[in-house]
């Protein structure tokens, strides 16, 4: 079952019950004017973190007890003189607060975005990989591993793959390519990158959750994988765009499994 809602993510979770979702991942706004429609991308910074915060509340309210939550934040510029806002570092005192527990801190790294003339170019985000318990959550180590980089490496299990670390190399969705998939929202999610959290961290027949769910990228690889997806979203102008992309879009062809037990 794949269900796209159309509302405030805020009110839509309070009607969510408890212990029912096994995997939240997400990618909130990151407050820099983007133009999403009827969110406005540009507020006070408080109000931003009480957007996040009361939405974590509620994703730990939800959450099975060996579930994660996976949220995407990136470093931003902001205001007159564009200094660097590290989001993450928010988001890791608004999991604290909350109960979350931090397991890894992945990097997601990419090659296409813009150059700058007066600081080093950003090439990177973070996805915070958050649980409510260290030593009980779901971990399919291999149902992810990827390919060896040296037939000597020690890392290896049998010779066929390995861990692929906490650095992930996934290019963006450049605009050429939103266009190719008639697509308008202004952040889209590599499918790929999502498959590979989907596998790493629930099972087949397990409910995902996406609070911003956007163009549905989340739901996209919920079906894929034979898992349940929920997904919210404040504008109804993307749920057509979901709806096609529902019906159009499989398994990337880089998206490959490395192991027996995928």
């Amino acid at each position: 079952m794949i269900e796209y809602k159309i509302g405030d993510c805020r009110t839509l979770l309070k009607e969510v019950p408890d212990g029912s979702i096994q995997l939240v991942v997400t990618s909130p706004p990151y407050n820099i004017g983007k133009p999403y429609g009827k969110y406005k991308d540009k507020i006070a910074l408080n109000d931003w973190e009480e957007l996040i915060s009361d939405v974590t509340r509620e994703v730990y309210r939800v959450l099975t007890p060996d579930g994660s939550f996976f949220l995407n934040l990136s470093p931003v510029p902001v205001g007159k003189d564009k200094e660097i806002l590290p989001l993450p570092y928010l988001g890791y005192k608004i999991f604290k607060d909350n109960g979350f527990y931090l397991r890894n801190i992945i990097t997601w790294t990419f090659n296409n975005m813009q150059n700058c003339t007066n600081r080093l170019s950003g090439r990177y985000e973070n996805i915070l990989w958050g649980v409510k318990d260290l030593n009980h959550y779901v971990f399919n180590l291999n149902a992810i591993r990827i390919p060896y980089i040296t037939k000597k490496d020690k890392r290896l299990e049998g010779g066929k793959a390995r861990n692929p670390t906490d650095v992930w190399y996934f290019d963006r969705v450049n605009n050429m390519t939103k266009k190719k998939l008639n697509l308008s929202h202004p952040t889209v999610y590599p499918l790929p990158m999502i498959l590979r959290i989907l596998k790493m961290s629930s099972n087949p027949g397990d409910t995902i959750l996406d609070p911003f769910v956007g163009s549905g990228t989340s739901l996209i690889a919920a079906k894929l994988l034979g898992r349940n997806g929920i997904g919210f979203e404040l504008d109804g102008k993307y749920e057509k765009e979901f709806q096609m992309r529902l019906e159009h879009e499989g398994l990337p062809e880089e998206e490959k499994c490395f192991t027996k037990n995928c």
